[in-house]
């Protein structure tokens, strides 16, 4: 009897002690994910092109662990749904970015219609659609005097009147100098309609504030492209290809190597 007692006391303590092991080991890949999470977060609040892809990167490393981790679904979403605003930008297709920001969009505010992040994307998503006026609808039932988002008031520039978006853009900018988005857009409109004397100034504001970011070496190449000066854009292609090697756009426009 007192064998048997023994041996179930402590079969119970064993049980207890595995219970505790995997309850801490629950608790601690919890941890690493939000940490990771954190991690993604904070590389993306730089807003540069390499940047952006490492936190991609991380955050889909997190979801290949925890595929319903909301936040990282959230914030990937937004990171998708702008780089493919960039790529439509340069007038490249951007459907799989586009795509997968939708997807990840609509399930997150499936179950939180407020998340700021997955709103900001879908602001993204409209404009790229062609609906500037839903979107500016969508941003501005949240937008107060009192906002301190640097990304809403850039949005806003984006898709509201044009005799407001310098204000808008101000604003934007007194709350964050280095908004790389900002210089980065306003270049590329510039040189879309055919102003390379605005769109230096904007790349030179750039390249004052953040000089090591790759978007400084691609718009000067997309400048002198404009200007027909081959050897600078070549010079300055291979720049931006030398800081931002795992861009899409290098693999779209970088010649290979035939075997």
């Amino acid at each position: 009897m007192g064998n048997q007692l023994l041996e179930v006391v402590g079969r119970f303590v064993i049980y207890s002690i595995l219970l505790l092991v995997v309850n801490f080991l629950s608790a601690a890949h919890a941890s690493n994910i939000d940490n990771d999470f954190k991690d993604a977060a904070l590389t993306f609040a730089k807003r540069d092109m390499v940047s952006t892809q490492r936190a991609i990167a991380m955050l889909e490393k997190v979801l290949e662990q925890k595929p319903d981790h909301l936040d990282s679904q959230a914030l990937i979403a937004y990171a998708y749904a702008h780089e493919a605003f960039v790529l439509s930008q340069m007038g490249e297709s951007a459907s799989d970015y586009q795509n997968s920001a939708d997807a990840f969009a609509k399930a997150v505010l499936a179950q939180q219609p407020q998340n700021a992040q997955a709103k900001k994307a879908t602001v993204f998503l409209l404009m790229m659609s062609g609906k500037s006026a839903d979107a500016r609808k969508l941003i501005e039932k949240d937008l107060t005097d009192k906002e301190t988002d640097a990304d809403a008031w850039y949005m806003y520039a984006l898709t509201g009147d044009a005799d407001k978006t310098v204000n808008h853009l101000n604003r934007a900018l007194s709350l964050n100098p280095d908004h790389v988005w900002i210089y980065t857009d306003m270049a590329f409109r510039a040189l879309k309609m055919g102003d390379a004397a605005v769109a230096e100034k904007w790349i030179k504001a750039l390249e004052a504030k953040r000089p090591a970011v790759s978007e400084v070496p691609l718009l000067y190449a997309i400048l002198a492209a404009q200007k027909n000066d081959k050897k600078r854009a070549q010079e300055q292609w291979a720049e931006f290809v030398r800081r931002s090697p795992d861009s899409p756009l290098v693999a779209k426009f970088s010649p290979t190597k035939k075997k």
